[in-house]
């Protein structure tokens, strides 16, 4: 069967805010430039996450920080961000500091600065099914958008699928944790009709959860949910924090997993008593996935002592934030100011000449993923990674 071919200078695989500010820099830097997205809509799982924080974006210090680590689009994200919201500005939780969007702004945003670039095209509701690979280059990437299939033909592939969707397919190497050893996939619902809602719930959710555990009302897992409160007064978000892998139709045990816990929580706290749920996430999301098998690897002892790269692209403060199976989320800080670089070899594979990643499936340790994997750093590495791509 003949496809349709489409030839480009540099393919984006995954428009999630990495696969955005790559096809974005890409296309700005001149480069004809091809964008794939399995969803109907950008932003990846900072959408289908029921995110409400960009995490990652400032250095590590004791105030709200005015600047952000990496300029770029990622200031262009947030400044947008602010002018369809004034209220939200960066607020600290615990020792870090993130800054609040909606999600409506969020995929506005988004929209708007990928559509209005001329040498980017941009497929929704399309997914990658293939590619050839000769002599250790990508030459073509088979496309499928509803019931048609294209052949991309492309110079350079960016892979920002955060499932390494082309990583596989091209046969380059990579490393996976082991089932038994990944963190917590999460899953979020929304609910409305909250009363007198402060800072307690945060407390108590996750309190009232662990003791029904203990009287074994529950599965164990269901003990690391968090609680934030919405924009509106009635407004909360409970993000469940759940096994990532070895549950048949997760998607389906995450849902009952969620109505067990508001039923629960509407039983045992005041606050709940006449809430109900109005949004759940349409899938479950994981931490981790495959990760590329770079020329350079960023270890844990990279992000704690805050290396520095001749190559470096990207800084970032994020302390390395794990969500262990059995002992739920830890964290390990940076020293106070400190930050770390990612090096552009990170994002290049070792194998496939033509292959760059960016966001989740990045050269890193599974430690260190704890730290690269959040949407401020993933923007600017989507942006590195277009540029790199550009003019390779």
């Amino acid at each position: 069967m003949k496809y349709k071919k489409i030839e480009c200078e540099v393919l984006v695989v995954g428009g999630g805010v990495a696969g955005i500010a790559a096809s974005i820099k890409a296309a700005r830097e001149g480069a004809s430039t091809v964008l794939i997205e399995k969803n109907s809509f950008p932003g990846g799982t900072g959408i289908t996450g029921l995110h409400r924080f960009i995490c990652g974006l400032y250095a590590n210090t004791e105030d709200v920080p005015d600047k952000i680590l990496n300029k770029g689009i990622a200031s262009e994200i947030c400044f947008m961000l602010q002018e369809l919201a004034p209220e939200k500005i960066p607020l600290r939780m615990g020792k870090v500091s993130v800054l609040p969007f909606a999600t409506s702004n969020f995929m506005s945003v988004l929209r708007s600065l990928s559509e209005k670039e001329k040498q980017l095209d941009i497929y929704y509701d399309t997914r990658a099914v293939s590619a050839k690979t000769e002599n250790n280059t990508i030459v073509s990437v088979t496309i499928q958008n509803l019931n048609k299939k294209f052949d991309i033909i492309p110079r350079v592939v960016i892979d920002c699928s955060g499932d390494g969707v082309i990583i596989k397919l091209s046969g380059a190497r990579y490393r996976t944790t082991p089932p038994d050893q990944r963190q917590l996939s999460g899953y979020t619902f929304r609910v409305k009709g909250l009363k007198d809602v402060d800072d307690i719930p945060a407390v108590k959710v996750p309190y009232y959860l662990a003791k029904a555990v203990e009287q074994k009302k529950m599965p164990f897992y269901l003990k690391y949910t968090t609680f934030t409160a919405g924009d509106d007064e009635d407004e909360g978000y409970c993000k469940l924090n759940i096994p990532p892998a070895g549950i048949m139709e997760r998607e389906k045990q995450a849902k009952k997993d969620a109505l067990l816990v508001h039923t629960y929580l509407a039983r045992v706290l005041p606050v709940f008593n006449k809430s109900y749920i109005v949004e759940m996430s349409p899938e479950v999301v994981d931490r981790e996935g495959p990760r590329l098998y770079g020329k350079y690897t960023l270890t844990a002892n990279d992000v704690i002592n805050a290396r520095k790269f001749p190559d470096g692209i990207v800084k970032s403060a994020w302390p390395i934030e794990l969500w262990d199976q059995q002992k739920g989320v830890r964290y390990r800080y940076l020293g106070p100011g400190d930050n770390y670089e990612i090096p552009l070899r990170c994002l290049i594979s070792k194998d496939i000449s033509n292959l760059y990643c960016a966001g989740r499936c990045i050269s890193v340790t599974a430690e260190a993923l704890g730290s690269t994997r959040v949407m401020g750093t993933c923007i600017s590495l989507g942006e590195r990674a277009g540029y790199g791509a550009a003019h390779w």
